[in-house]
């Protein structure tokens, strides 16, 4: 990992930082002029519109949120259907072997049951990514309010 100069901010060197192709890129804030310091935020127009595109995909996330729910819902309907059809298949085999145990096995050796449960383990990850971006989006919203009230005040 990459090294920060304390007294500067620097970074030290341009590792890759792991599980990315990202490098990371130097920044040494004590040499950049006032100007350029200045291009590093965001202009009022640019903040207002930042704020516009995220109320606008704050507005979708209810419909998408709903779409990630009921499909999460049908994969864990897939999954009890194809539990009980392995444990049913289980019975045969082993008549005298209680349900929780066929439905144990089930979920070890039917084929159906394991591409079931990954299907519902799928849908429920997709349901969680949902719900972060969309904690993600309202927060985003908060802070681009207070900055556009800032950039309003600056710019009278």
């Amino acid at each position: 990992m990459a090294g920060v100069n304390p007294l500067t901010g620097e970074v030290d060197d341009t590792e890759y930082v792991p599980g990315t192709d990202t490098a990371l890129v130097p920044l040494n804030l004590s040499a950049m002029s006032e100007e350029e310091l200045l291009a590093l935020f965001p202009s009022p127009v640019q903040a207002a519109g930042a704020l516009m595109h995220a109320r606008d995909v704050a507005r979708r996330a209810p419909a998408a949120l709903d779409t990630y729910r009921r499909k999460l819902k049908a994969a864990e309907r897939d999954l009890k259907i194809a539990v009980a059809l392995g444990a049913e298949k289980l019975l045969e085999t082993y008549p005298r072997m209680p349900m929780t145990e066929r439905r144990d096995l089930a979920h070890a050796t039917d084929d159906r049951v394991k591409a079931a449960q990954l299907a519902a383990d799928t849908a429920w990850l997709e349901m969680e990514y949902a719900r972060d971006f969309d904690r993600m989006i309202g927060r985003d919203i908060d802070i681009l309010r207070s900055l556009n009230a800032n950039l309003r005040g600056e710019h009278r």
